[in-house]
């Protein structure tokens, strides 16, 4: 169910802008068949929307590569020998950086691959299997601050069965189009961003362990002006 929180207008500074950088992680070694996991969650800039890409693989190789779109990806090859993984990390003004990692799967290409070099290695289990391995569960939540316009995210409380260490990653779906907010902080279990243009804005919430995720969409925030009679505004939930 969709929830509109009214939200107070304010103009936000917006902080100097480097451009991202792009970090596909560790090489992978392992078995055919087995799940190879991805993280590109070391990679930096706001708001970043991520792509992961099998650039080179075996001939006639057979794959399946999940979790494309986001900062952590799976590759399930069936096919023994070398795959190339490339990532493409963009923020919201369209600036973009990539990073490629390799996964070599089989004996044969884990020997060749591993010399000289530092790849981790997974025993993971088949196709949708995770052993023990239960996914975490995605809560989060807005709620208006001061200064005037403050929006505060928090994924607090997210929990994982497991007890495992959990990975956040803040994302601005969509924005009002002129508007330049970015996330300050997007990884951090709690952060802000301060509303720069009244609309409609849309963030998107991952948790994740070691292997799996979970993602949800916030209620939309429903930004309006303040008229000069208006009472102060608060979230407020139907």
């Amino acid at each position: 169910m969709t929830r509109a929180l009214p939200l107070l207008l304010a103009l936000g500074a917006c902080a100097p802008h480097g451009g991202p950088r792009a970090d596909a992680g560790f090489n992978v070694h392992g078995a055919p068949g087995q799940i190879f996991p991805f993280d590109g969650g070391a990679s930096v800039g706001e708001s970043l929307r991520f792509q992961w890409t099998v650039l080179e693989a075996p001939d006639d190789a057979q794959f399946v590569l999940s979790d494309a779109d986001e900062d952590a990806a799976m590759l399930i090859p069936e096919t023994e020998g070398s795959y190339v993984l490339g990532l493409e990390v963009c923020d919201r003004r369209g600036a973009c950086d990539s990073a490629e990692t390799q996964a070599w799967v089989g004996e044969t290409a884990s020997r060749a691959g591993l010399a000289g070099t530092r790849a981790l290695s997974f025993a993971a289990g088949k196709p949708g299997s995770f052993g023990k391995n239960e996914p975490p569960e995605a809560v989060g939540t807005a709620r208006q601050s001061l200064p005037l316009g403050t929006v505060l995210l928090s994924a607090s409380g997210s929990s994982d069965p497991d007890g495992d260490r959990l990975r956040y990653r803040w994302t601005l779906v969509s924005a009002p189009a002129a508007s330049a907010v970015l996330i300050e902080g997007s990884t951090d279990v709690t952060t802000s961003f301060i509303a720069d243009q009244p609309g409609t804005y849309q963030v998107k919430l991952t948790v994740r362990d070691e292997l799996v995720a979970d993602t949800i969409l916030l209620p939309d925030l429903v930004l309006r002006g303040l008229e000069d009679n208006d009472p102060i505004p608060w979230i407020t939930l139907p």
